[in-house]
């Protein structure tokens, strides 16, 4: 073999491992799954990753040379709109699309002698829904071991206040003042059940799980409340799924839910002077091994403002006297002790979905 037929297999051997190895690369660019894209200063994209293109249903080569700004349908930030932390890379900005939310980092490169930047955009939506939870079940651990303390202490003065008003009423002759200390019985009674659901938010009670059937619990809460359903002209819908699995849970502790939840889709109907309906839903994912449990309702919905408050203790959109905005808070609090999930959808002047998954393996 002549010393040119060397050089030329070498030279062949060299541009095969050149190939292999920008395969290599683009494949290893390609699994991550995090969108990655280049573009040069006009914004006009240059090269992307497999995961990118999927998000238009095209492939990498299809997307070169469009504006990603066209493509994404927002405008990405300019590399100029980040601060240099060291060589080689820009800090990281936080966006907001929709219901998403992305971290994108921008690391300037060299194409032909050209500056250009490389995206990443992570998605974390996920991840901030996960704190989001975290820190609201601390935020209710805090509020109940507060609340507890002071229920306790309200309680003996009440106690007291309920039991020598029944006293007076008992010794007194005249008719005013045994008006006047009904009044006040009342509003120590109005009181105690104050208390008693700040209690029942602070979880004192020692929960008592057995394996049941969600289907019963609903009948059981549709029936006590099917008078008043009746007497309002509101229509109950129930949608159960035949082979529903049994639950472990506590059956008073979800009863308490769906009767809160229910108590709120009646009002919303009521105040929204049509005639009403409400529609409760259970099936199961075999799957994920999760009960679904929702509640819909055709009433006034929730202002969009208040969507990301309904949970909260203490928060209420009812008039004085109507609600103490601690029963959405309990059911929440309920529903993460069984290992669930509950959460909201809602548009104002149409009506409200809750929806409640809870693992029953």
């Amino acid at each position: 073999m002549s010393d040119l037929q060397a050089s030329s297999n070498l030279d062949n051997e060299f541009i095969d491992k050149i190939i292999k190895s920008q395969e290599h690369w683009q494949s290893t660019i390609d699994a991550v799954q995090d969108y990655i894209f280049v573009i040069d200063r006009n914004h006009v994209i240059r090269n992307a990753n497999l995961s990118f293109a999927r998000r238009f249903q095209k492939h990498p080569r299809e997307i070169i040379g469009l504006n990603v700004d066209e493509l994404l349908c927002f405008e990405i930030p300019h590399p100029d709109m980040f601060t240099p932390e060291q060589d080689g890379i820009i800090s990281s900005r936080e966006i907001t699309v929709k219901d998403s939310t992305y971290v994108i980092s921008v690391f300037p490169a060299r194409y032909d002698e050209e500056d250009v930047f490389v995206y990443v955009m992570k998605d974390i939506t996920e991840l901030i829904n996960l704190k989001n939870k975290l820190y609201y079940a601390y935020k209710l651990a805090s509020i109940g071991r507060l609340v507890s303390g002071v229920a306790h202490e309200l309680n003996n003065p009440l106690t007291g206040i309920l039991g020598y008003a029944e006293i007076l009423s008992l010794k007194v002759q005249d008719e005013g003042i045994k008006k006047d200390l009904a009044k006040i019985s009342k509003s120590a009674e109005r009181c105690k059940v104050i208390i008693d659901s700040l209690l029942c938010f602070s979880r004192q009670q020692a929960t008592q799980r057995s394996l049941e059937y969600i289907n019963d619990i609903i009948d059981k809460i549709v029936e006590l409340r099917a008078y008043w359903h009746r007497n309002q002209n509101i229509e109950i819908v129930r949608e159960y799924e035949a082979d529903m699995p049994l639950c472990y849970i506590d059956t008073q502790q979800i009863q308490q839910v769906v009767l809160n939840i229910l108590m709120n889709a009646e009002q919303a109907v009521s105040e929204a002077g049509r005639e009403g309906k409400i529609v409760i839903r259970t099936w199961h994912d075999k799957v994920n091994q999760k009960l679904m449990l929702s509640i819909a309702d055709n009433g006034i919905g929730i202002p969009k403002e208040n969507l990301s408050r309904i949970f909260d203790p203490f928060f209420t959109t009812k008039p004085v006297n109507k609600g103490t905005g601690l029963g959405l808070s309990i059911s929440y609090g309920i529903v993460l002790e069984h290992d669930g999930m509950i959460h909201v959808e809602s548009r104002e002047g149409e009506g409200s979905v809750f929806t409640i998954q809870i693992p029953f393996k």
